[in-house]
């Protein structure tokens, strides 16, 4: 964390180097912030933390009759029930079923404009990466956490303990004893119960908020040790994320996407899809006239979801 005089002779530094006119020092101060843009946008955004997205090269790509987007080719497993892609410049995630491959796009995704006359900049007192942990970044991951939620409730459907017809089998479940230690226990055997080629999927990672997170604070000591309460009550809740029944967790204050009382469970990310990314968030400075204008964007492909590595379960009274 650096100190005060530090963070304004940053400031400064960068502050001149926009406001110089100098194309050459404005891809300096560019670059200077894209380490922190991408440092911060994988801290913020959850739903990369669930499926890391890959790294795509020129060669990942498939030209397609029709168009001259970049597309991606995925093989679909031939007992796998059904995909959901997720392109972010499309109204709704793209179902496929019976197919043997599909594609995802590749599309850009860019921040608001921030614009600022070139003499203000210079005493500009907030700093540039405060304002893009604030706004520019911010709009970016809920951009892509929102997409990643459309595809994933598109997989588990939008109506508890209903049978979905592409699997046959129910990934919305509704528990109405709260996020108890037996309540968990149990809803770990969903993905388990989906029985796809009966290879004893489990869950590996649950996502959830941070209202709903703070149940494991009322655990007692019966139901997961004297210990295991006593470091909770000690320590907080990063007890549960050091370990718990083996599983990873992630929480999110999101509510809006992710909402109180709901958890949902991922298997090994090899049956929960893909994730693809062809340009990490990156700075773009331009001055026009007297104005300095900056955004952040970047360019990715659609998560690939498959249904036989997700569930979603919700604990009624959070």
């Amino acid at each position: 964390m650096p100190t005060l005089a530090q963070e304004r002779q940053m400031r400064n530094v960068l502050a001149e180097k926009i406001a110089s006119g100098n194309p050459t020092l404005q891809k300096e101060a560019a670059a200077s912030l894209d380490k922190f843009i991408r440092k911060s946008f994988k801290e913020q955004s959850y739903s990369d933390k669930i499926l890391e997205p890959q790294q795509l090269t020129t060669e990942d790509f498939y030209p397609h009759m029709t168009s001259d987007k970049l597309w991606v080719m995925l093989e679909i497993e031939p007992e796998c029930p059904g995909v959901v892609t997720m392109a972010y410049n499309t109204p709704a995630p793209i179902m496929t079923f019976g197919a043997k491959r599909t594609l995802t796009s590749i599309d850009r995704i860019k921040s608001v404009r921030m614009k600022k006359e070139v003499n203000e900049l210079i005493t500009w007192s907030v700093s540039l990466r405060d304002i893009q942990a604030d706004f520019q970044l911010k709009e970016l991951h809920t951009k892509v956490d929102s997409r990643f939620m459309a595809c994933l409730n598109a997989c588990v459907g939008t109506r508890p303990n209903t049978v979905m017809k592409a699997t046959g089998s129910v990934h919305y479940h509704r528990v109405y004893d709260g996020l108890t230690s037996n309540a968990l226990a149990e809803s770990l055997k969903y993905i388990p119960k989906l029985g796809y080629k009966d290879n004893g999927l489990n869950s590996k990672t649950l996502l959830m908020n941070s209202i709903t997170f703070k149940e494991f604070a009322k655990w007692k000591p019966w139901d997961a040790g004297q210990d295991f309460t006593s470091d909770i009550l000690k320590n907080g809740l990063q007890s549960v994320e050091s370990g718990l029944m083996g599983l990873k967790f992630v929480q999110t204050i999101k509510r809006k996407l992710v909402p109180d009382g709901a958890v949902y469970h991922f298997g090994d990310p090899n049956f929960i899809g893909r994730s693809y990314v062809w340009i990490e968030p990156t700075m773009i400075i331009k001055q026009r006239d007297h104005s300095v204008e900056f955004h952040v964007f970047c360019e990715r492909g659609g998560g690939v979801f498959v249904f036989i590595g997700l569930a979603k379960v919700e604990y009624t009274g959070v």
